[in-house]
């Protein structure tokens, strides 16, 4: 897959700058970071930096280790597995000895 030119990245980013309005409402309707990107065709790094600096707070996704949905072995109580609470999210990690 070849690169993209400065000027193909710097295209992306201005149609950012332009649906400025169609970005945070995306964003603060629910849409995740990482889909605004693709559909702009921009790095996620890049289009937070934008939201932030456009004075939207940007959510962040918390760390498996603070997550309180644990999946818990019935018999021993062992956890087995840590689900992120985001309902969006939907991801799960094993755990593992």
């Amino acid at each position: 897959m070849p690169r993209r030119t400065a000027a193909e990245k710097a295209a992306a980013r201005n149609r950012v700058i332009t649906d400025r309005t169609t970005v945070i409402t995306r964003y603060t309707r629910g849409d995740s970071l990482k889909a605004i990107a693709r559909t702009y065709d921009v790095h996620a790094p890049w289009l937070a930096a934008r939201l932030t600096r456009w004075g939207v707070p940007v959510r962040t996704h918390a760390h498996a280790t603070s997550h309180t949905h644990v999946h818990r072995d019935s018999d021993t109580g062992a956890v087995t597995g840590i689900r992120c609470p985001d309902l969006r999210c939907r991801r799960a990690r094993p755990m593992t000895s």
